[in-house]
């Protein structure tokens, strides 16, 4: 049952000023896609179809990097990276960070970025005595030599008529002049391709690791480059501030704002910029209980920890820790080192919601049958032809037991904390006011008192078990009613014969 649950909990939008914006940001870990929403995948060239994901020691970290293979001749041998910069970037204010080791043994001119399509020799690399270069005419000198095999923090960055280089946080060359020098030129490269590790020159080729890629719009400031280089894999230089209204929290079953925060229940923050991995809890518990941070996120309800389920860009799930009082409350989201503002939101002890399959505006009820056979709602909710992930998907039948799942319900007899896998217990972890539990179909028309209400197998987390009566087929409007209290109306149950 547990795996048909993980559905219902994981399928449930203020910026700050910078010199720099980062807008993309790739870190390998096993593959080519972007931390950052709103990036395409890096492309690979990979003529020899050596290129893989390894493991290697990065700044004393194990870490997951990407080794690129291929031949110096022909051109289309060489392996490497091409990003797409069209509309991130401006063509001639922008600024590209690199963690990266040019292969042991590697030897020559070896390229590391391009911004005109390969047509020319412009571009960063390294030069036959380990010289970072921006060709022609830019040159790091004195003991600023890369040795192969050894990884390295670069940054260029590109003002109107200017390329500075940066190596490990300090600036190595720089050069004022020259009215195309660095710029993505829109005559040779229109769609702004931006190549890594790929040469114009058979010569200029070399096999390489990379382990971080980030683009920035605008200049890096000195500064900022060496607060980066400081901790590159986690740096938050150019990012925005977690950015969220009070309309944009909301009960994660219902996705109503109100009164969302429930102690104990599940919660969901619409916004922007919240974090950038996308994830969830699944390897993330210690000792039973859901992680307080997770991929770099805080959520914080009365600077007290929540426990988070679900992070991206966009949507943070989370559950609400024990001893929220009812009434206001305040809410603020920590991505790494940034704050959002405090947003004021609502809580009450009990608010029931049921949680619903995401299709035909969410109007189904997300229900299974109690013996874990099948999901119920219409054979064609998910243009499926009656399957979900290879069980069957019907309505209910009358006379059989299925299960509904909420959140909000209010305390458990015993109780748990909030966050905990409830332990397993005969007879569960019923709500403590059980009693005044009711399911109404279709108003009142049917009553249906559940023969169990109360934690499921997961935090935050309740179900409802009960008896589908003997009635007629058709779309019920469910509405669960706990001490009074009743669920959102406008979601249905299938009854079908």
């Amino acid at each position: 049952m547990r795996a048909l649950v993980s559905l219902f909990i994981l399928s449930l939008g203020l910026s700050q000023a910078q010199n720099a914006v980062q807008v993309s940001n790739y870190l390998f870990q096993g593959t080519l896609n972007p931390q950052r929403a709103g990036s395409a995948p890096l492309a690979a060239s990979n003529a020899s179809g050596n290129n893989r994901f390894i493991t290697d020691s990065v700044f004393g970290q194990t870490r997951t990097v990407y080794d690129i293979q291929g031949a110096r001749s022909p051109l289309s041998a060489q392996g490497g990276l091409t990003y797409q910069a069209k509309d991130k970037v401006p063509r001639d204010n922008y600024s590209m960070e690199f963690v990266f080791a040019m292969s042991a043994g590697s030897t020559g001119w070896r390229r590391i970025y391009n911004c005109v399509n390969r047509t020319r020799s412009e571009g960063l690399a390294l030069d036959p005595s380990g010289f970072l270069v921006y060709f022609s005419g830019i040159s790091s000198t004195a003991n600023d030599r890369l040795a192969a095999g050894t990884y390295y923090h670069v940054v260029m960055v590109k003002k109107p008529g200017e390329v500075l280089l940066y190596l490990n946080g300090a600036l190595v060359a720089s050069r004022a002049g020259g009215t195309l020098l660095g710029v993505m030129d829109a005559a040779v490269n229109p769609e702004q391709l931006v190549q890594l590790f790929l040469s114009n020159d058979v010569f200029e080729w070399a096999p390489a690791r990379i382990a971080l890629f980030r683009a920035y719009a605008g200049a890096l400031s000195a500064a900022e480059v060496r607060e980066i280089s400081g901790s590159p894999f986690t740096s938050t230089v150019g990012l925005p501030r977690p950015g969220f209204q009070s309309s944009g929290i909301v009960n994660s079953a219902s996705f109503s704002p109100n009164n969302a925060i429930t102690p104990g229940g599940f919660f969901t923050i619409f916004g922007t910029d919240l974090g950038d991995d996308f994830g969830d809890w699944g390897q993330s518990f210690v000792n039973n209980t859901a992680p307080r941070r997770l991929n770099n996120v805080r959520v914080l309800v009365n600077d007290q920890e929540a426990f988070i389920a679900f992070t991206s860009s966009a949507q943070l799930n989370a559950i609400a820790p024990d001893n929220i009082p009812e009434g206001p409350v305040t809410v603020r989201v920590e991505y790494s080192n940034l704050r959002s503002t405090v947003v004021p939101a609502q809580s009450r002890r009990i608010n029931p919601a049921t949680f619903r399959f995401t299709p035909q505006d969410s109007r189904y009820l997300a229900a299974t049958a109690n013996d874990g056979s099948a999901y119920i709602g219409p054979a064609n909710l998910f243009g499926t032809n009656g399957q979900l992930s290879g069980l069957a998907l019907r309505p209910a039948r009358p006379g059989e037991f299925v299960v509904l799942y909420g959140t909000g319900l209010g305390p458990t007899t015993p109780p748990v904390p909030a966050g905990q896998i409830p332990p397993v217990r005969n007879g569960g972890h019923p709500i403590a006011s059980s009693s005044a539990i009711q399911l109404t179909l279709n108003g009142q028309t049917t009553t249906v008192v559940p023969a169990y209400s109360g934690l499921s197998g997961f935090p935050g987390l309740h179900q409802l078990v009960f008896q589908v009566p003997n009635i007629p087929s058709g779309d019920y409007e469910t509405v669960l009613v706990v001490n009074g209290l009743s669920s959102p109306s406008g979601t249905f149950l299938p009854i079908g014969q």
